[in-house]
């Protein structure tokens, strides 16, 4: 019995990081300070840790899916890749007006009395009992930057060896991923949340989040409904009609927060939608791993709001240069285990500015909320695929649609 609840823990991390958060907040309600200071030396440790190899990820992750782009630049790439790509800065920049515009109302009581409890607590008393940094080798900008320069020099000048290396570079960060980083990450919540708790901070922390998220759940819904009137609009469809046919990859993608385990359910239901064979099946397996429009929102709006909880200054000038270039960054992202976050978390730190704490709660809610972006993204895909199909179907010679032989 044991043994099963400690298997279901290792493949569930959702339920580890929720079993750390609990434990994190119980145990800092009585846990003498000499403890609480263990948990505060490792989140040191493993905060430098994790700041060494996010450059490393993004440099292998970007880079590896340049170079194993086998498919020829055609039009119905260049269309899924820019409609992915503006799909997913624009719902920052939605995300970004409406959080500005809304949370003020709700976090702005809160931050005076976060930081006067955060306060209280001496500074003195929740300090590591040793440190030893980790110093990138680059900063995130500098890995994004050369990440593309590798990228599109092994394609045009064909190098194998060098290929053959950022393949396994890449290898090699995922394993450590799989193997330290996400091992360790419920440990490293955990003591976020026990130095939070003893610190005074997690009663507001809990207050502001309940709202911040039944915001982020409405964005949700009215994003999709932007995408499939804009979808209806170019493709002459019934929007509606068109999302509900998604449903059924939804709801799968909110039980399974997968894009990849969703994906035959996806193709079954946009198979349904009327649309050729060759478009449903390049653009529906291919948006699954850039079309991260949900990710955006949901990271948009938790950054906001983490900011304004904590009485961080910001303007649209920072987020808009921070969306653009997430929404790069992020096209590899879903391949990693634990979500979009992973991949996001140096550039959060670098650019926003964000705290040790401010990021470890930015994963929490981001890997709770991971089932809601998820269905998102994925029940996108369709609105996507369905302007693909349009404005590709002259060059299919074919513009009734009636190609696609519908499934039932």
């Amino acid at each position: 019995m044991f043994k099963r609840i400690l298997n279901f823990f290792k493949k569930n991390l959702l339920a580890t990081v929720a079993l750390a958060v609990v434990l994190g907040i119980a145990l800092g309600q009585f846990m003498p300070l000499w403890f609480v200071r263990i948990f505060i030396t490792f989140d040191g440790l493993f905060s430098s840790l994790l700041a060494f190899t996010v450059p490393l990820l993004i440099l292998a992750l970007i880079t590896s899916a340049i170079v194993e782009t086998d498919k020829g630049v055609g039009k119905m790439l260049i269309w899924t890749l820019s409609l992915s790509y503006v799909s997913t800065v624009i719902a920052g920049l939605f995300t970004f007006g409406v959080s500005d515009l809304v949370f003020p109302m709700i976090i702005n009581e809160q931050v005076d009395s976060t930081v006067a409890l955060a306060e209280g607590v001496s500074s003195a008393a929740l300090v590591p009992y040793f440190k030893i940094d980790f110093p990138p080798l680059m900063d995130t900008m500098s890995a994004l930057l050369l990440s593309f320069i590798l990228g599109f020099a092994i394609l045009k000048y064909n190098h194998h060896s060098i290929k053959s290396g950022v393949i396994e570079l890449k290898d090699v960060v995922m394993m450590i991923i799989n193997s330290i980083i996400l091992p360790l990450l419920p440990i490293y919540i955990f003591g976020m949340f026990l130095k939070m708790t003893v610190s005074g901070e997690m009663n507001m922390v809990i207050k502001v989040y309940s709202k911040v998220i039944l915001v982020m759940i409405v964005l949700f819904i009215v994003w999709l409904l932007i995408q499939y009137i804009i979808a209806g609009i170019i493709a002459k469809r019934n929007p509606f009609k068109s999302l509900r046919t998604m449903f059924p990859a939804l709801f799968t993608a909110l039980a399974s927060s997968s894009s990849a385990a969703t994906l035959p359910v996806t193709l079954r239901c946009a198979n349904k939608m009327g649309v050729r064979h060759n478009v449903v099946n390049f653009v529906i397996p291919m948006c699954a791993n850039i079309h991260l429009s949900g990710a955006s929102i949901r990271t948009i709006a938790l950054a906001v709001a983490t900011m304004l909880m904590y009485g961080v200054t910001y303007n649209f000038s920072l987020y808009f240069v921070f969306i653009m270039i997430f929404s790069i960054t992020v096209l590899a992202a879903p391949g990693i285990p634990g979500g979009v976050i992973m991949a996001a978390a140096g550039m959060i730190q670098s650019m926003l500015g964000f705290t040790d704490p401010m990021i470890a709660i930015m994963i929490t809610l981001s890997i709770a909320l991971d089932s809601l972006g998820t269905a998102v993204n994925v029940t996108g895909d369709g609105a996507l695929m369905l302007i693909v199909n349009k404005v590709t179907a002259e060059d299919a010679g074919d513009d009734s649609l009636k190609a696609a032989g519908v499934e039932n």
